[in-house]
């Protein structure tokens, strides 16, 4: 398959802000959607759910309440009642443990869903599958018509982890509150992005499908091109040389670096 080089070099407009915006929450939503995928999905890819990292991320959840307790304390103009020891914080963060026991469980129950997998290079298993959506979710309607998976994944998913999120602070559980509306914002935010990079592609290549439709009448032939599409650039006088030119426009993928 031939690339058209022109469209990649002069009309293919790249923002690198909003690339490195999208790659940033894309890189910290990660843990956060582990969080709560680990509830809401089965048969997620042996390279998605990775049983590691969510031994990480409970390690992480376990200490967490001995890194904000001290500083709560010491930032609060109230003042809290001193920890005497690792029960009394964990008493008074009974809930959040709670939930790393959920938390450790339903990881388990994820890893059992890929355990059988044995051939690393099994043809039928995208290593990559974020899991299956919840039959709830699905069924979920808004004047008769169902949530398309891209909302669902944007808001309905990270809504539900935001609403506990808010019924956790009303029972006095700040700790457990915070992490879950943190983690559903994260979560919204990363699957955003994904499917803004997925538009951009999509877009790209539609870009690039009319630029190969109109690029020989509008360099060789000087004719008037449709659907937006415009030539910048100044062009030889002679036509033989702008089909020598423009058979230069195209190259094979193989010809094209990776940077590229």
């Amino acid at each position: 398959m031939k690339k058209n080089l022109y469209f990649r070099s002069v009309l293919l407009r790249k923002n690198d802000i909003k690339d490195a915006i999208f790659d940033f929450f894309l890189g910290i939503a990660s843990f956060p959607r582990l969080v709560i995928e680990v509830f809401i999905r089965k048969n997620m890819g042996r390279r998605y759910f990775k049983r590691s990292a969510a031994t990480l991320v409970a390690f992480f959840m376990l200490l967490l309440p001995f890194i904000v307790q001290p500083i709560a304390i010491s930032f609060s103009r109230y003042g809290y009642d001193r920890p005497d020891g690792i029960w009394d914080t964990i008493k008074s963060y009974w809930l959040w443990y709670l939930f790393i026991v959920a938390f450790c469980v339903f990881s388990y129950l994820r890893y059992k869903d890929i355990k059988h997998i044995n051939d690393i290079f099994d043809m039928k298993h995208f290593s990559l599958s974020n899991g299956d959506i919840l039959p709830f979710f699905l069924s979920l309607k808004y004047k008769g018509k169902p949530f398309s998976v891209r909302q669902i994944e944007i808001y309905i998913e990270p809504l539900a982890a935001f609403l506990i999120g808010l019924l956790c602070i009303i029972i006095n559980q700040n700790l457990l509150g915070w992490f879950l509306i943190i983690c559903s914002i994260s979560y919204s935010i990363g699957y955003a992005a994904s499917y803004a990079k997925g538009d951009d592609f999509i877009l790209d290549k539609i870009d690039e499908i009319i630029c190969n439709e109109q690029l020989s009448d509008a360099f060789i032939s000087d004719e008037p091109t449709s659907d937006g599409f415009r030539f910048y650039g100044d062009k030889p006088k002679s036509k033989e040389w702008r089909q020598k030119v423009y058979e230069k426009f195209y190259e094979d993928d193989d010809n094209i670096s990776d940077a590229e």
